[in-house]
Formats: C-alpha cells, structure tokens, sequence
C-alpha cells in the first residue's frame, strides 16, 4: 500500500470501479482492477477463472446478460490485503445479494475474488 493511504480507502475505491464497471457494462473497466494473473470464483462450487483476459471474457459474457444494472456495496471490512463487502446488483427483472473478499496487492489491484451470492426470482443462472 502507498504512503498516506489505508487499506479501507484503497478497498473502498476498488469496489467504487468495480460497481461502476458493472452499472457501465464495461467488462474492460473492471478487468483492469484485476492483476495480471488474478482469479476470480463467482460461486464456492465454481471453479477459478484464472489471469485477467479469461476473467475479462467471463465478466463480458456476464455484462452482455444484463442491462439496467444498479450495484450498491457496503464495506464490512478491510486489512492489509484484503476486503469483505456485503453487495447488491439489481436490474428491473431479478437481483443478486451477497458477499465478497477480494484480496489487493499494494497498487489496490485485486489478485483474488471470491463471491457468495443468492439471486432472487427472475431466471438469473450463474453471473
């Protein structure tokens, strides 16, 4: 972490761009908040998505499902190279609600993002 940052700051602007990739559909926006040879687990019983392009690819074929996308995030704790926020995505036909810890490397760059989630009625299969 940079001098005169703190780890709370440093998650909070991370999960800032990430809700704002996911609002803009812009899966190249939230594939640079991820290092080069980051993973991503979207769900405990889904396998790692692993390096930056193939987590850019899933992100949009993800984005590309939905539209009209608000994402809400409420950090619920940050420490030297992690972060755990409770998050929302809702569109007007379904909602998913759950919980992440991403871990940063000293730029606030993720390395690692794991996701537990629910999704309310509406046909929403893995995001």
């Amino acid at each position: 972490m940079a001098a005169g940052r703190s780890a709370l700051s440093d998650f909070t602007a991370w999960i800032t761009a990430y809700g704002d990739a996911w609002e803009a559909g812009d899966a190249e926006a939230a594939a640079a908040l991820f290092t080069v040879a980051a993973t991503i687990q979207p769900t405990p019983f889904d396998e790692l998505i692993r390096g930056r392009r193939a987590i850019q690819a899933h992100l949009s074929e993800m984005f590309g499902r939905v539209s009209g996308v608000s994402f809400s995030a409420q950090v619920l704790g940050a420490g030297d190279t992690y972060g755990i926020a409770h998050w929302r995505v809702a569109t007007p036909d379904f909602a998913l609600d759950g919980v992440l810890v991403a871990a940063l490397d000293e730029r606030g760059r993720c390395t690692s993002l794991r996701q537990w989630w629910h999704a309310s009625p509406g046909g929403v299969t893995t995001p």
